[in-house]
Formats: C-alpha cells, structure tokens, sequence
C-alpha cells in the first residue's frame, strides 16, 4: 500500500468523524428536552389579551365569561396565562409542570379535591392561545386567549 494513500484514508476518516460528531451536536441542540423549557424561550407576545372563559357544568358550557387582561414580561410570564379556576376550589396549587415554549401542562392539588385535577395551556401563535382544566378527565374549564393590542399604562 502507497503510503499517500493511507495518509489520505486517514485524513478522509478524520473529516468524516467530525462531520459526524458536528451532525451529533446540530441534532441535539435542536431536539434538546421540550418538558424542561426555559421560561426565556417562551414564545407569547406581551400586550392586551381578551381571555374567553368557560365552565363546565355536568359537561355542558356555560356562558362565556369575557376578561381583558394586560400581560407584561415578567420574571415567569407562564404564571399570567396558567392562572385557571378550578370551579368550586379557591385554594388550588400547580404542581409538576411540564414546559416547553408553546405549552405548559401541570397537575393540580386542591384543597378537598380527591379526583385528578391537569391544566394545560397550548400556543398555537405569539398570539393566540387555548388552555383548559379538567378533573378526573372531564373538562372543566376552556379558555382561548387572543391578543388584541400593545398596553399604553399599567392601568390597562
């Protein structure tokens, strides 16, 4: 064997280890672990918002409830729009949230709760979301979120 040519097997065998470990660190950052999302990453556009509440009463909704909220970039901007009712319990706490920079999902405990309670709030855009609750696997609570303009004060 000429040894030129061994040189250049091994060189070629070079270049295609790093384009490979290059094509291995490209597929990484970009898969990464969506339910580990940094709330920096997340994707939804400050501003007026008009939130379009329903609950649900014995799997039939009720009337919606229309609220215009002002949402700013806050430390967790998550906690304005995970912020859900669950119909008969004030004392709610969201636990074992999973995010990702369209969505967040989490289980509730509530107070006197002993059914299964999951929210869920879902992008679909920068500007327009739908999020729900239900409690041992009914809907209890839709929500669909659009936003409508910039805030001009804080007392928006």
């Amino acid at each position: 064997m000429n040894p030129s040519s061994s040189f250049a097997c091994g060189r070629r065998g070079s270049m295609v280890a790093r384009v490979v470990a290059v094509l291995v660190l490209l597929a990484a950052a970009f898969l990464g672990e969506p339910g580990h999302a940094d709330p920096s990453d997340f994707q939804a556009m400050p501003g007026l918002w008009k939130i379009v509440t329903r609950v649900f009463d014995h799997g039939k909704p009720g009337e919606p409830q229309v609220a215009w909220h002002c949402v700013d970039e806050g430390p967790d901007p998550w906690a304005e729009f995970a912020q859900l009712p669950v119909p008969g319990y004030d004392q709610c706490e969201r636990v074992d949230q999973h995010r990702s920079s369209t969505a967040l999902s989490w289980a509730l405990q509530c107070s006197g709760l002993t059914d299964a309670a999951h929210g869920r709030v879902k992008f679909d855009s920068a500007e327009h979301y739908t999020a729900g609750v239900n409690v041992g696997g009914k809907d209890v609570v839709q929500v669909e979120g659009r936003r409508y303009a910039a805030c001009t004060s804080p007392k928006d």
